[in-house]
């Protein structure tokens, strides 16, 4: 039962898959939230597991700064606001390890609807599929295909956001959104000596109205490396640093826990 509460400095560049770096795009948010999953019989749903969703968030945009869409309230949840959802996730996990797959495959479908007394009514759809491929001992290759869609009256926070430590690595988390998102990444992981390895990753994906408007010849791409540290030997769980570099020179580095995907 997952609550969090919290102040944090997030940015907006605006909506859309064309926005530009202005320097203004710092606010300061409030946020907290809470979510609930029961897991509920999948036998029907042709489901190894599934779960139903409640979820409540609260934002509130304490201090706009230089942001001229949050200030000139060009978009919608520039004040913030309520939402609650309720919704079913679909699970489907053959993988041979949780927390460092080298075979099979996983499998999430999750759909929510946000009705009254929400302040925005919108759904979300979220798809993520990921495969593991193990070519010689301590040498997989790992793919994620990952899509997620939601109404035209979300707030902007809510909005499938391009970036971040898990997908498209190079991308301050948000640096583009839009109401759909899709993306593909592949990585390689192997270990080299004892328990150090690394990876070399590149993905590629935009954000856009519908899946249907993403152009395939201006795609955004990223790249990059990382070294991982296996610190439990027994759950195999790693230690990681990424380095990812996007499209007009984005970078990031990245220090995490587990897996990106």
């Amino acid at each position: 039962m997952p609550v969090s509460y919290g102040y944090r400095v997030d940015k907006f560049w605006g909506i859309g898959n064309n926005t530009i770096d202005s320097g203004t795009e710092q606010y300061l948010r409030q946020d907290f939230e809470f979510e609930l999953e029961v897991q509920v019989p999948p036998i029907l749903l042709f489901s190894d597991r599934a779960g139903l969703i409640i979820e409540y968030k609260n934002t509130d945009i304490v201090d706009g700064k230089n942001n001229e869409f949050i200030n000139n309230e060009l978009v919608n949840g520039s004040k913030g606001g309520n939402i609650f959802g309720i919704g079913l996730n679909l699970l489907w996990d053959r993988r041979d390890n949780l927390f460092y797959p080298t075979s099979g495959h996983f499998q999430s479908i999750k759909f929510i609807v946000h009705p009254e007394p929400s302040d925005f009514i919108y759904t979300t759809f979220e798809l993520d599929a990921r495969y593991y491929k193990e070519f010689k001992k301590d040498q997989v290759f790992a793919t994620n295909l990952y899509v997620k869609s939601v109404g035209k009256n979300a707030p902007f926070y809510e909005l499938p956001a391009l970036g971040g430590q898990n997908r498209m690595r190079g991308y301050f988390l948000g640096r583009y959104r839009d109401q759909t998102y899709a993306m593909l990444q592949g990585e390689y992981r192997q270990y080299f000596w004892k328990r150090f390895g690394f990876v070399a990753f590149a993905g590629i994906g935009d954000v856009g109205e519908e899946i249907i408007n993403l152009n395939i010849g201006e795609l955004k791409y990223s790249y990059g490396g990382g070294l991982r540290y296996l610190f439990n030997k027994k759950e195999k769980v790693n230690f990681r640093m990424d380095v990812g570099i996007g499209k007009d020179g984005n970078t990031g580095i990245y220090f995490g826990i587990e897996e990106s995907f």
